[in-house]
């Protein structure tokens, strides 16, 4: 899933129709998405399958959320104005990941084409020490 489409999804989730992990903080949410596929021919399909992620919000502002990725990996995507905020690595201290998924021990970082690897990897690492996870 692409960060445009956390964004999107982010925006779309109802505070109100997600289970309470920490109050006014971090929220639970499993919900089938829609996303487009395309084809090997030029055109595309869409698919519908059921997601699970964690929103993290401060009094009902949401600034990032975190998508699971099966047992093997999580993406997360945080707003643009929080960026550097340390809102993830606050949420990611409370133990939420080990709560709520106790399978998932690991994460990739996986790169867009305009990004510096070498930074994004030190990110993903440090994120991933203090969620306790391993990197892949």
């Amino acid at each position: 899933m692409t960060n445009e489409q956390l964004k999107s999804i982010l925006e779309k989730i109802d505070l109100c129709e997600c289970d309470v992990i920490i109050e006014n903080y971090i929220y639970y949410s499993k919900r089938i998405e829609r996303q487009r596929c395309y084809n090997g021919e030029g055109g595309y399909s869409y698919s519908a399958d059921e997601y699970e992620f964690l929103i993290i919000t401060d009094k009902g502002e949401k600034q990032a959320i975190i998508l699971r990725c099966g047992y093997e990996d999580l993406h997360w995507y945080v707003k643009r104005k929080y960026r550097g905020s340390q809102v993830l690595s606050n949420a990611l201290r409370t133990g939420v990941i080990r709560y709520v998924w106790p399978e998932n021990t690991q994460v990739t970082c996986c790169y867009s084409w305009n990004d510096n690897r070498e930074q994004k990897y030190e990110m993903t690492k440090h994120l991933a020490d203090i969620a306790g996870l391993r990197m892949k």
